[in-house]
This record gives structure tokens, C-alpha cells and sequence, in this order.
């Protein structure tokens, strides 16, 4: 069964490669990072729900490091900055788990 999986990502990276490339003669544009993120979300491998909750998370995570902030303020600018419902803002930080901190295993 690992291989099988190893075997699929081989080639998803393959056909990503090439499609990519393909993007890039298409559009006349150099590949870059940003021209590959570009490309993952046009081909809908990043949907926008992912790019919302990644994006909420870090911008989160970099607020909490400043002084100052209570987690209420974060939120509540977080939802301006972005034009959503704090609610939603609170929801995606109740279902992400912190950085750098193991999950919780129950025995």
C-alpha cells in the first residue's frame, strides 16, 4: 500500500511539473514561487477555504507575538482585515491546532 501511494505522488509531482511549465510557455511568464502558487490555486489544488483558514492562522500567529493584543482585538481585526464574520474567525482558530504543539492522544 506505501508504494502505491508513493507511486501517485511520483507522478502527481510529474503532471504538476509539466502542467505547470505548460502554464508558464502559455502566459509568457518566468516560473517563480508566486507564479506556482498562482497556478496550484487557478487549477482549484488550493481551494479558497484552505487559503482562508491558512491565511487566518498566520496572520493570527504573528498578531499573538506582538504585545498587547488580546485574542478578542486579534479576532475582531482579523475579521475586518478580511471582511468576515468574527464568528467565522473563531471558528477557524477552535479547529486549527497550534503551532508547534503536539495533539492531544487519548490512552
Amino acid at each position: 500500500m506505501h508504494e502505491s501511494r508513493k507511486y501517485i505522488l511520483d507522478k502527481f509531482q510529474q503532471h504538476l511539473r509539466q502542467s505547470f511549465e505548460i502554464f508558464c510557455r502559455r502566459h509568457g511568464i518566468k516560473k517563480t514561487n508566486d507564479h506556482f502558487i498562482t497556478f496550484l490555486i487557478d487549477q482549484n489544488l488550493i481551494s479558497t477555504p484552505h487559503i482562508q483558514r491558512f491565511t487566518i492562522c498566520k496572520e493570527f500567529e504573528e498578531m499573538c507575538s506582538e504585545k498587547g493584543y488580546t485574542k478578542s482585538i486579534i479576532v475582531n481585526t482579523l475579521a475586518n482585515r478580511f471582511s468576515i464574520s468574527e464568528r467565522t474567525v473563531w471558528t477557524i482558530l477552535k479547529h486549527t491546532k497550534p503551532a508547534g504543539k503536539p495533539s492531544e492522544t487519548r490512552p
